[in-house]
Order: C-alpha cells, then structure tokens, then sequence
C-alpha cells in the first residue's frame, strides 16, 4: 500500500481503500481531497525548482547590472516554463477544489 494510502486511511478512519490514495467516501469529508494533496506536492516540487533558478538570476543582475550575461537568456526561459506550468497546477487545484465543493453540496455543478 502507498504510504500516502496508509497516512490518509488513518486519518480518515475507513477501511475501505481505493486504488487512489485513501477512500472515495471519506475523501470529500478531509480537508483536501487527494486530487487536492496531489496537485499541491507538484506545486511545492516546482516552487523548489524555481528558488535557485531566481536566486542565481537575482545574483546575475547583482554582479553585472545587465540581462545579457551570464546565462540570463537561458535561466529566465526556464523560469517561465516554470510558471506556466504552475499556472496549469493552480488551474488543476482551482478543478479539483470545485468537485470537493460540488460534492460536499456547497456548489451546484456547471451544465
């Protein structure tokens, strides 16, 4: 069992374990769904990539006060395929925070 399964089956409290991680019943009742912790460790994976990448760009800027040199070109690319790929993950977790809200019977679903 994936130890994501184990840690949410134990705070939910359910025997019942899906093949995701934790128990479909209980998921809509935590305080995020698995959808929701999924998409949120993704986030913290990329917003690891993204500190040095602005810290070595910040440290750029500093020594030579220009964009041309040193690599600038290449690390400021990086960082934006970076935060358009957070962009998509902000959408996924806007998704899957409206099925938990849909679920739940806060919200009606969209025709």
């Amino acid at each position: 069992m994936d130890e994501r399964t184990e840690t949410f089956t134990d705070v939910c409290g359910c025997s019942v374990a899906g093949e995701g991680i934790g128990c479909e019943p209980c998921a809509p009742k935590m305080l995020l769904t698995p959808d929701e912790e999924e998409i949120l460790a993704r986030m913290r994976q990329l917003k690891e990539q993204v500190r040095p990448i602005a810290a070595k760009l910040h440290e750029i800027r500093r020594e030579f006060g220009t964009e041309t040199v040193g690599g600038w070109a290449e690390l400021s690319g990086r960082l934006d395929s970076l935060r358009n790929e957070w962009k998509q993950w902000e959408e996924k977790l806007d998704d899957a925070i409206e099925r938990k809200l849909i679920t739940l019977g806060h919200r009606e679903p969209r025709s």
